[in-house]
């Protein structure tokens, strides 16, 4: 098997906003990784964003991002309520996606996002950073350990004010309070159609 751990992984961000800004900047400081393109809606967008954080192909469509063959992987930051096309537009390109909250509206739709990549072996990871924490970690292990006895009900708030407007509260911070609480209520060795 060949060695590809010094392998540089390159990267497409498809979307402009504020949140692609802050993952490019964390992209850029990463070991064996580059970002080689950019997608937006329009072509002035594109290059605005890419001349920027200086992102060689700069691409007035997701389309062209997307399809872009040198791209190991697109980082879904567009509006919400396009994350499912993205992803799918992503996968059909062959590519692995790293999307952004909220990834779909619903279970059926984000099901199809993962049986798509399921099918095309290309790995789909839905972006919610707080998954990541330390805190959550030490979290899981009081709640495992039985230390403050058996979790039933727990309640979780968000206040942001983050401009959500018409991609609603629920899809942009909602989702943080939606996703804590059915961790920590969930069962971790559930498996399948019965995993919260």
């Amino acid at each position: 098997m060949a060695d590809t751990s010094k392998r540089t992984v390159k990267w497409c961000i498809m979307g402009t906003g504020s949140i692609a800004n802050d993952m490019v900047q964390i992209l850029k400081q990463l070991p064996n990784t580059e970002v080689i393109a950019v997608g937006s809606r329009s072509v002035e967008g594109a290059k605005r964003f890419g001349d920027r954080w200086e992102i060689p192909r700069q691409y007035g469509s997701y389309e062209e991002a997307a399809a872009d063959k040198d791209v190991d992987v697109c980082y879904i930051a567009t509006p919400s309520l396009r994350h499912p096309q993205d992803c799918l537009l992503a996968i059909k390109n062959g590519k692995a996606v790293l999307c952004e909250k909220s990834m779909a509206p619903n279970h059926v739709v984000a099901k199809e996002v993962f049986d798509a990549a399921k099918d095309a072996n290309l790995l789909v990871v839905h972006g919610v950073w707080s998954r990541f924490f330390p805190a959550m970690k030490k979290v899981r292990e009081i709640i495992e350990s039985g230390a403050i006895g058996t979790v039933r009900s727990a309640r979780a708030s968000f206040c942001q004010n983050d401009g959500a407007g018409s991609c609603s509260a629920l899809l942009e911070t909602g989702i943080y309070c939606a996703q804590f609480l059915q961790w920590a209520l969930e069962d971790p060795s559930a498996v399948g159609d019965n995993a919260a």
